[in-house]
């Protein structure tokens, strides 16, 4: 098999096995389809550029994580939007279940929501990782660029501040 070959089959493997929590990742973050989906393909793009110059690539999941971190900040410092909105975050809504309950499921994911909104970046970003995307904590460490002990470090700092904020 050629080098060329080699790449393609490597980036193949990397792209069906991390497109869809790419995109989901991106998704929570924007709350656009149109806009997850174009920044999902530049990062793998990006991706395929590093593969193809050579490039030796440890860990491409963290790669992708990154790169769909620093795209989605490009974004919102070029359009001058603000905040990241964390208004996606629907993965605890309640299925099948009668109304009342779904009502005090859905005022508790308010209230998280509301009180991940006013934690800071890097704990709403090894959170977001670990228990929305559930990473382990050795890509959510190379996702944020910092060791293990420092990510289990924030990912307990992060959700005693969080249970702080949910209990004021």
């Amino acid at each position: 098999m050629n080098k060329q070959n080699f790449k393609e089959q490597f980036f193949s493997q990397i792209y069906d096995q991390n497109i869809e929590k790419i995109y989901r990742f991106i998704l929570h973050k924007t709350n656009s389809e149109p806009l997850a989906q174009d920044l999902t393909a530049e990062t793998f793009s990006r991706l395929w550029t590093q593969i193809s110059n050579g490039k030796d690539i440890k860990n491409p999941l963290a790669f992708l994580y990154r790169t769909a971190r620093n795209l989605i900040i490009d974004h919102y410092r070029c359009k001058e939007r603000g905040a990241i909105s964390l208004d996606d975050l629907d993965f605890l809504e309640a299925k099948d279940q009668e109304i009342e309950k779904t009502i005090s499921v859905q005022d508790d994911l308010n209230k998280v929501k509301a009180a991940l909104t006013r934690l800071h970046d890097t704990y709403r970003q090894a959170i977001s990782l670990y228990y929305i995307e559930q990473e382990s904590i050795s890509d959510v460490a190379k996702s944020l660029g910092k060791s293990e002990g420092a990510t289990r470090v924030l990912l307990h700092r992060g959700l005693k501040k969080l249970k702080k904020h949910l209990e004021a």
